[in-house]
């Protein structure tokens, strides 16, 4: 099977995206935005609650993947910029 070195971890090839909750040495070592401050970030534009939050990696870009369950009870998506904090 081939493997992708994703920080210190090897994934398999298809996998792209990391657990928030794995990603911390990820996001510290690239000077991403730290998952705090996403998830406060995000409440607040969204006035949800996140139910799943991921790092992933494109092309060398690093974004958040993140689902949240707004005040009406529907579920969005949103992918983040994980260098700037952008939706």
């Amino acid at each position: 099977m081939t493997a992708i070195v994703f920080g210190m971890m090897a994934l398999p090839a298809k996998a792209e995206c990391l657990p928030w909750k794995e990603a911390g040495s990820l996001i510290a070592k690239n000077g991403l935005v730290p998952g705090n401050v996403v998830y406060k970030t995000v409440q607040a534009k969204t006035g949800g609650k996140i139910l799943h939050a991921s790092l992933c990696e494109s092309n060398g870009r690093y974004f958040y993947k993140v689902s949240v369950l707004g005040p009406k009870g529907d579920v969005t998506n949103h992918k983040i910029d994980a260098k700037t904090g952008q939706f």
